[in-house]
């Protein structure tokens, strides 16, 4: 039984790359569907932006505009067989998903502990 596709949302992100995830590695899906959700991983992390990140607030919008237009726009382009079947499987891992992403968030906080102790010391003896 085919269950009935949820509305995805621009403030849903984490869905949206968590779907696109099990999407992207489905030999079912298109380079037409593919190809939306690399630009926008390509625009997020280039530094060529259509406004500038240097004017505060402002440079920041189109990012905030641009990246999930383009992923919603690539979950729309996927076949409707692959983005229910990575609905559903964003749906059963959604607790592995939250405990990666608690303890990428506990590692990065124990190298910040790290490098402030390792500072402090060299700066202390020096």
């Amino acid at each position: 039984m085919i269950k009935k596709r949820p509305k995805i949302w621009p403030w849903m992100l984490r869905k949206e790359i968590i779907i696109l995830y099990y999407a992207l590695k489905d030999k079912r899906t298109s380079l037409t569907a593919k190809l939306p959700a690399l630009l926008s991983l390509a625009y997020l992390f280039s530094h060529l932006d259509i406004i500038p990140d240097f004017i505060p607030f402002v440079g920041y919008i189109d990012d905030v505009l641009v990246v999930p237009f383009l992923l919603s726009l690539s979950i729309r382009l996927l076949p409707s067989v692959v983005r229910e079947e990575s609905i559903l499987k964003a749906e059963r891992n959604k607790r592995k998903f939250k405990l990666l992403i608690f303890l990428c968030f506990l590692l990065i906080i124990c190298w910040l502990v790290g490098i402030f102790f390792l500072l402090r010391y060299f700066i202390n003896n020096h």
